[in-house]
């Protein structure tokens, strides 16, 4: 039931979300965190609170997964973490090292919403949900190292929870302080 009213949301949002987009340019930092910021929050507005990921998880994986906004597939399909495309009949880019096809999104925030959907629905990110049940229901409190480590299978580098956590203190000492 969850499944079905958290889809049902997300679809509502998409709607919203096609009339929203952001700018960003490679020199300003800043502006790529405050647009994965706003549709982070644009799309969590649209879930029930269990099913919300926190800004700052959302705008350290864009940032891990794009370098800032950076890579070929953030600049050419608007596919800021790096999500995997199976249907090739899809809006897709390749890997240039690979057979692996990465969505394409029209907009920006379309990849926030995709993203916020996978969290929340992928086999792998069970312990991730978890968590944060554990945390908005008992602790009310939002342990980002914990998020951190239940996100270890999003990808293959060994040292991907490390990396996270490296971004997740620096935004939170350079942007989202208080």
């Amino acid at each position: 039931m969850v499944k079905e009213i958290c889809a049902t949301l997300l679809a509502l949002c998409n709607t919203f979300l096609n009339g929203f987009d952001f700018n960003y340019t490679d020199n300003k930092q800043e502006l790529f965190v405050r647009g994965i910021t706003e549709c982070t929050i644009i799309v969590n507005q649209a879930l029930p609170p269990p099913s919300r990921v926190p800004v700052l998880i959302s705008v350290a994986q864009a940032i891990l997964e794009s370098d800032w906004g950076k890579s070929r597939f953030a600049k050419e399909a608007n596919n800021f973490y790096g999500i995997i495309e199976t249907d090739d009949t899809e809006p897709h880019i390749k890997s240039l090292n690979s057979s692996v096809l990465l969505k394409r999104y029209g907009r920006k925030c379309e990849s926030v919403t995709d993203y916020i959907e996978l969290l929340n629905q992928g086999t792998n990110f069970q312990e991730f949900r978890e968590e944060r049940i554990r945390e908005v229901m008992v602790t009310r409190e939002v342990d980002y190292d914990k998020l951190a480590e239940s996100l270890r299978l999003y990808a293959t580098d060994p040292f991907y929870v490390e990396k996270l956590k490296e971004i997740i203190f620096l935004l939170q000492e350079e942007y989202f302080r208080g």
